[in-house]
């Protein structure tokens, strides 16, 4: 009779013991899938490409030029969005109507891309003019990325769409 009871204890003590490994298993599990959701999540959202840029609109800066393909192939300042490299900073130029303007919201770059995206400011349902304003701005990278590293430039619009924007051939003088 002893013996039966002595089974059955050790028979809890074995399940008990393969219950721990199970927990342990799961446990482990969950930690290694939090990982990876957090790792996707900065890969995803901009931890690519380190630091954030520093940006501002400055109205001091010249509109840029771009050469047209007629004829004559004169450098004409028009309206539009555009980039152009600087020695210490990236010149954006965008064009929208005056109110409520266009604003950033964040920038980051991606190295292995050598792509800048610009995101613009969701603004909402406001009212807008007809007319046609340029706004520069100034994007400067942080320590470790230079201007020269920077090859295409996309900005991410209000409604979410994407589009990669041309490089002006120049700067009005």
């Amino acid at each position: 009779m002893e013996d039966k009871h002595l089974y059955r204890e050790t028979q809890w003590d074995v399940s008990a013991e393969e219950s721990r490994a199970h927990h342990g298993l799961v446990a482990i599990g969950f930690a290694v899938l939090a990982v990876l959701v957090i790792a996707f999540c900065i890969w995803t959202f901009g931890g690519r490409g380190g630091a954030a840029w520093e940006f501002e609109a400055d109205d001091s800066l010249p509109i840029m030029t771009v050469r047209s393909t007629g004829g004559n192939a004169n450098t004409l300042a028009v309206p539009g969005d555009y980039w152009y490299p600087r020695d210490e900073f990236v010149q954006l130029q965008l064009s929208g109507g005056s109110i409520p303007g266009e604003e950033i919201e964040c920038v980051t770059f991606d190295a292995a891309l050598k792509t800048l995206t610009v995101k613009l400011k969701d603004q909402g349902d406001a009212p807008t003019t007809m007319d046609i304003a340029l706004t520069e701005w100034r994007l400067e990278p942080p320590s470790g990325v230079a201007v020269s590293d920077v090859g295409h430039v996309k900005i991410t619009y209000q409604d979410g769409s994407t589009s990669e924007i041309a490089k002006a051939d120049g700067l009005a003088e």
